[in-house]
């Protein structure tokens, strides 16, 4: 039996992701390594979110189909070139974020964040589409070919309950 990442790792892929950016996440970590250990896609680990982002536009330019792992936390320091980047050039990048805050949370600081999470996405025009049961993970892996159609990023808040930490 195949784990969440795994999972959603083989249904972003079949639906056409090949090229994946991350940052660091506590609730990523499994998806990562998945990523890190994968030589059919390329793959890049960042420090920071608008680095991840503008390699995502790169790649993007260049033919692949990009893919951004993070975690909400994240959003606040990416909306400028989300802005600037992202939806200025209409580039149909996937966003999947590991929504930190939600109930499972250890950390007091992640719960404000995740409050304004929605409100920011929804701010900026982005779309988003949150899920809570890993029974949904090839609704996830669909976001790869949405944001192709819509062309513009377009993310999933994926939760403590998705990732089987809740």
């Amino acid at each position: 039996m195949n784990t969440v990442s795994e999972e959603l790792l083989k249904e972003l892929k079949a639906n056409g992701a090949d090229y994946f950016a991350s940052v660091p996440c506590k609730l990523l970590g499994e998806m990562i390594n998945l990523l890190a250990e994968d030589n059919t896609i390329s793959y890049t680990p960042v420090a920071r979110e608008e680095e991840g982002l503008g390699l995502c536009a790169g790649a993007y330019l260049g033919g692949k189909t990009p893919v951004i792992v993070m975690q909400n936390t994240g959003l606040g320091t990416i909306i400028t070139s989300l802005f600037s980047l992202g939806l200025f050039y209409n580039l149909p990048i996937t966003m999947i974020i590991s929504h930190r805050g939600t109930p499972g949370e250890k950390i007091g600081t992640q719960v404000p964040m995740s409050n304004a999470v929605k409100p920011l996405l929804d701010t900026v025009g982005i779309p988003y589409f949150a899920f809570s049961d890993a029974a949904d993970v090839a609704k996830v892996g669909r976001l790869v070919q949405h944001a192709q159609v819509a062309q513009r990023p377009v993310a999933a808040l994926l939760d403590f309950d998705f990732w089987g930490k809740g």
